[in-house]
């Protein structure tokens, strides 16, 4: 193993960039068409459908993480190396970047008007929740990814697909509430192009979506180690 790992630094760079690219774009879309009941489960599906086809694409290079959560959990189990943390964060975070700049360079000012797909705390949504909304729906994506790729008896193929889907469940559910981010990259990304945009980012918030995911995260990293994976921790990608 190098030092620096360049080419899976890449791989999480691109995927995560590929994530948030068409969700937040499918949040933009929304938002200009006006959608109503439909576009949340359009914005669910572009980050599920997003994610799955990073997983498929870059997964076999990096281990597919892109997203912070995933990463800091899998090292908690030892299924990920603690020194390579660092550097997968900050690949991850500038994928964020450039994925929300791609959708301000194509959208434009109708970007800007809403929002950036940025993700924020709903109407009368106090911290409180929005830690609980973000920390139970980081909680159902890490256990997808130790149930379908990281414990000895996943079906083989299907790790992609199932969390994309994972994801984008739970921003079904907790999507009018925070966003449904659980990926710190995925909040990140949005704000800074909206600060270099010269617009309002919500960094007072920023927190919730560090802590909660974090929390949620590895609370089910332990857990499903314990009922599902069953086996002794070795470092190994997803």
């Amino acid at each position: 193993m190098t030092m620096f790992p360049v080419r899976r630094l890449l791989a999480e760079f691109a995927g995560t960039a590929i994530l948030c690219l068409f969700g937040i774009g499918a949040a933009v879309s929304v938002a200009a068409a006006r959608a109503g009941g439909p576009g949340l489960l359009i914005i669910a599906l572009a980050h599920g459908l997003a994610l799955a086809i990073a997983i498929y694409a870059f997964g076999s290079v990096s281990g597919g993480h892109f997203n912070p959560t995933v990463t800091v959990a899998l090292a908690a189990r030892r299924r990920f190396p603690w020194r390579e943390v660092p550097a997968y964060v900050v690949a991850q975070l500038a994928g964020g970047v450039l994925g929300a700049a791609l959708v301000y360079a194509t959208y434009g000012d109708t970007a800007t008007a809403a929002g950036l797909g940025a993700t924020t705390f709903g109407s009368g949504v106090g911290y409180v929740q929005a830690l609980a909304a973000e920390a139970i729906g980081a909680f159902i994506l890490v256990t997808a990814v130790f149930a379908l790729a990281v414990a000895p008896t996943a079906p083989k193929g299907v790790a992609g697909i199932g969390i994309g889907l994972a994801l984008a469940t739970q921003i079904m559910v907790f999507g009018p509430l925070t966003g449904a981010s659980v990926n710190l990259a995925r909040t990140f990304g949005p704000d800074t192009v909206l600060a270099l945009a010269g617009q309002d980012a919500a960094w007072s918030q920023l927190f919730a979506y560090l802590a909660g995911p974090l929390a949620g995260g590895l609370a089910a990293a332990f857990l499903c180690d314990y009922l599902i994976t069953r086996r002794p921790a070795v470092e190994v990608g997803v």
